[in-house]
């Protein structure tokens, strides 16, 4: 993962650069600050709701100014909200950022890492888990996850985890390890292959990130 971390930045940076340029791009830069589709946080739990709902009001105009996959991300444990738009597909992974230049990589549907959320995921190994969703079929494997902890060192702990189906569009993963454990759900598009949104975990201080895509 570190050298896709490296490919990623090398690809978003050029990216940046050759859309200076660009009246368009800036248009849609201007709209993507001003509907304020950056990552928030420290809200109330009113208040979140209040963000959320402003963000679904901003969707179809940024969908319209913005033809790219989009996700509207959520995490209620610090109760932040923010829309995040592809800028980088390599292979299987996928990388989302926000306005305020965090992201979100998702391998197959499958959070991968994070980068300045607070307390992010720095990489991760997952297995056939994408693979798996991708075929709507149950399993049992591995996967890595890998934080820092407050002083900077890093923490992989394995996860036993099982995939199971619990309803025609609703897929369940448990993962355990010694002290520790999640449940992580994925919901599909009816009768479609793609994920129409999921709850994933990402630490223990910031609980689980819920992704609903607004166009894959």
């Amino acid at each position: 993962m570190t050298s896709l971390v490296r490919l990623i930045t090398v690809i978003m940076a050029v990216g940046l650069l050759a859309s200076c340029g660009s009246d368009r791009q800036e248009s849609r830069l201007e709209l993507f600050s001003r509907i304020g589709a950056n990552w928030r946080t420290s809200l109330s739990d009113t208040e979140q709701q209040s963000n959320a709902a402003q963000l679904r009001a901003a969707v179809p105009a940024l969908l319209e100014q913005v033809p790219a996959p989009m996700i509207l991300m959520t995490q209620r444990t610090i109760n932040g909200a923010g829309i995040f738009v592809l800028n980088t597909e390599i292979g299987n992974y996928r990388v989302f950022s926000s306005s305020d230049d965090m992201t979100v990589t998702l391998e197959g549907g499958v959070l991968a890492e994070t980068r300045r959320l607070g307390d992010d995921l720095m990489s991760s190994e997952n297995g056939p888990l994408p693979s798996l969703l991708a075929t709507r079929s149950e399993g049992d494997y591995q996967r890595v996850l890998r934080t820092l902890d407050g002083e900077g060192h890093e923490i992989s702990v394995m996860y036993d985890c099982r995939l199971s189906q619990t309803a025609p569009d609703r897929m369940i993963e448990n993962c355990t390890t010694p002290g520790r454990a999640f449940k992580n759900v994925y919901e599909y598009i009816p009768g479609a292959p793609l994920l129409a949104r999921s709850e994933q975990w990402l630490s223990n201080d910031h609980g689980h990130l819920s992704i609903e895509y607004l166009r894959h």
